[in-house]
């Protein structure tokens, strides 16, 4: 059990298991994610007992500035051991991946929380971006819906592959000539042109990170 495992099962509302109570009682970060899953879920029960406030949505969307870090220690040891195969990570890590991995750490969990797109509707919107038949070859989407990142709308999809699940940002009006890359916080990201637009590709592990990649590239 890594933190990025933790988050998404706890926001899954199946309830916490064992492991995750172990790692969780561990792990600060992830003690603080639990507490604010609980206060959030109290918060909503009070909430539907009474009118909805003017400009609750608004709020909702409002970035939270979040000072708390992720620490994802074996997840990182991980992708150390993968080494042939993984990404020749750079020394200078660049802005925009570094970006996509903040928005797993950060807001990955409003956008889960704030529900999922009809698969028609997603489908339609990114046909000539990244269309959905090619991403279901590659792995099992759990989630996808817009959010808003980097000054515009991209579209946040968690697809589980067979060595573990990624974070992808589908950004159809960021166009890009060349592949980016970023490391931080035992977190991996690339971020691949796309035929309109780009994906930027967040997971725990470099070399899956790197398959994916590649195979989105095709």
């Amino acid at each position: 059990m890594n933190c990025l495992d933790y988050r998404r099962t706890l926001l899954a509302g199946d309830g916490e298991s064992d492991e995750m109570k172990a790692h969780r009682l561990q792990c600060a970060a992830c003690g603080d994610a639990h507490r604010e899953h609980l206060a959030f879920e109290s918060d909503l029960r009070r909430g539907l007992e009474v009118a909805v406030p003017a400009g609750f949505e608004a709020r909702l969307l409002q970035p939270r500035v979040a000072k708390r870090r992720l620490f994802l220690a074996a997840a990182s040891a991980s992708a150390l051991a993968a080494g042939v195969g993984a990404y020749a990570w750079l020394l200078r890590d660049d802005p925009l991946a570094l970006a996509c991995i903040d928005f797993v750490m950060k807001e990955e969990a409003k956008s889960i929380m704030m529900g999922a797109m009809p698969r028609t509707e997603a489908a339609r919107v990114l046909a000539d971006s990244l269309p959905l038949e090619q991403l279901e070859r590659i792995g099992q989407i759990r989630h996808i819906g817009p959010c808003p990142f980097n000054g515009a709308t991209a579209y946040h999809v968690v697809l589980a592959v067979p060595q573990g699940k990624v974070t992808l940002l589908i950004m159809p009006d960021t166009v890009l000539k060349s592949g980016q890359r970023a490391v931080h916080e035992g977190l991996h990201a690339a971020v691949a042109p796309l035929r309109k637009g780009s994906v930027g590709i967040v997971g725990s592990d470099a070399a899956v990170v790197s398959s994916v990649a590649g195979a989105i590239r095709g």
